[in-house]
């Protein structure tokens, strides 16, 4: 019978097919996380200084991958807004995002669209919950009376009624999200193009 090999082995072997990386990827390892961290701060700290620290890396050979890995985090961030620390955030992101970018005329006609489609969105999402509160309420006063009628109290259809409108609340909002992420996905796309 032959002899089982750890969890540890195996990715060593698979570790040797693969080879050893490259100076590129090496740098790619070391620099994209970097990178990461320095636009994590930047969106943690508005006093932070992103032209200054992008200064450190002038004409390294590295600065693409910070560059690279400051974008990732930026992009990431730049969402649909649920509230006011989403618009924030958002809007740090792009201004960040407009400091890493050289082609600052590009970026404007898509931030346009990006800014176009978050307000439509803003719009869209009070207006759908306007009409979903209105719905829900009729609809649960049909059911509490029914209710009370058969049952005489209303006991703890209070929670019951509160919980059913979170749950049908995330799904209507998970619906509306679909449709404008799609099209923010597109826009962000976009902005990955520009130089």
């Amino acid at each position: 019978m032959g002899e089982m090999k750890s969890a540890w082995e195996k990715a060593m072997e698979r570790a040797e097919q693969l080879g050893k990386p490259t100076q590129n990827e090496l740098k790619q390892l070391k620099y994209i996380p970097e990178g990461n961290a320095i636009a994590g701060k930047y969106l943690q700290d508005d006093k932070y200084d992103l032209n200054l620290e992008l200064a450190k890396y002038a004409g390294s050979e590295f600065r693409t991958y910070i560059i690279q890995g400051i974008s990732e985090i930026f992009m990431r961030n730049i969402t649909l807004p649920h509230n006011e620390v989403d618009k924030k955030v958002t809007s740090r992101a792009m201004a960040g995002i407009k400091i890493v970018k050289e082609n600052k005329k590009q970026l404007d006609t898509i931030y346009e669209r990006i800014n176009s489609l978050l307000s439509y969105y803003d719009q869209a999402r009070q207006q759908t919950f306007a009409t979903f509160k209105k719905n829900f309420e009729e609809k649960i006063q049909e059911t509490a009376k029914n209710i009370q009628q058969r049952q005489g109290g209303i006991g703890n259809l209070e929670i019951q009624i509160q919980q059913q409108f979170q749950e049908e609340w995330r799904r209507t909002s998970a619906e509306l999200d679909a449709q404008y992420n799609k099209a923010l996905e597109e826009h962000k796309q976009q902005l990955l193009k520009v130089t």
